[in-house]
């Protein structure tokens, strides 16, 4: 089946094409942003890309097959498309499978964050589902509802940080599909599972812009997640900023 594109994925697609560079080796995260993405043409105009990821989802395959991802600048098992698994259709399954372009290897290897950080220039893309002003970001759960397992994204956030010229970036809608909730919200509520701490945020993207969170002050991002949140959410935001931390 195809993948159902949530509002704001084609804008999403656009900003994250910023982000990523002519020679960075990505990484895909399972969800229905981070993989839309792909075939939204956020990598469509860049050169040389590597891949190493821990799930091969819909469409990268094609990125090798039309010359997109060569891998001919990375610094680890360079010429080659590493994945843990494959979650493709059948057609690029069997595009990949025997075929010396890709390496297919076990997920303890693949999502070792020291693997992970061998390539220079990790650009390491997950979905979230939530995200709060500290920079805690949530692919689990939403209070004490499990939605997700954990997966390898703790460890791409800490490999691609570790790695020479790596970024980590967090890609999510700015509101619930129904438009009901905010996906930027001031703190988590107990219960909900912090899968990438504050410390280890880097980009939080959403339809409404890209926020930089590595390094920043309290202030700064509080500032920068609300300047990406949905433009109906932000003065709850901005109330809750004054109220928790006296933040203007």
């Amino acid at each position: 089946p195809s993948l159902k594109i949530e509002p704001g994925a084609k804008a999403i697609a656009e900003h994250v094409s910023t982000l990523v560079r002519d020679g960075d080796t990505i990484q895909i995260g399972a969800g229905a942003v981070s993989e839309a993405i792909v075939g939204l043409g956020a990598f469509k105009d860049r050169q040389d890309l590597g891949l190493h990821t821990e799930r091969c989802s819909r469409g990268m395959v094609s990125l090798v097959r039309d010359g997109s991802i060569t891998g001919r600048r990375k610094n680890f098992y360079p010429e080659k498309a590493v994945a843990g698994s494959f979650a493709s259709s059948l057609e690029e399954v069997t595009y990949a499978a025997h075929n010396p372009l890709f390496h297919a290897a076990p997920i303890e290897w693949v999502n070792d964050p020291r693997t992970i950080a061998s390539n220079d220039n990790m650009a390491a893309i997950n979905s979230a589902l939530s995200v709060d002003l500290t920079g805690q970001i949530t692919a689990e759960a939403i209070d004490h509802r499990v939605y997700s397992g954990t997966g390898g994204q703790t460890c791409y956030a800490i490999g691609a940080l570790l790695s020479r010229g790596g970024r980590f970036i967090s890609v999510l809608p700015s509101a619930t599909s129904n438009g009901k909730l905010s996906r930027i919200v001031a703190m988590f509520n107990p219960g909900t599972a912090v899968t990438v701490p504050r410390n280890f945020a880097d980009y939080v993207v959403t339809e409404h812009g890209i926020a930089r969170l590595m390094g920043k002050t309290l202030r700064q991002r509080v500032g920068e997640l609300i300047a990406v949140a949905h433009p109906d959410f932000r003065p709850e935001l901005r109330a809750a900023a004054r109220k928790l931390w006296g933040i203007e």
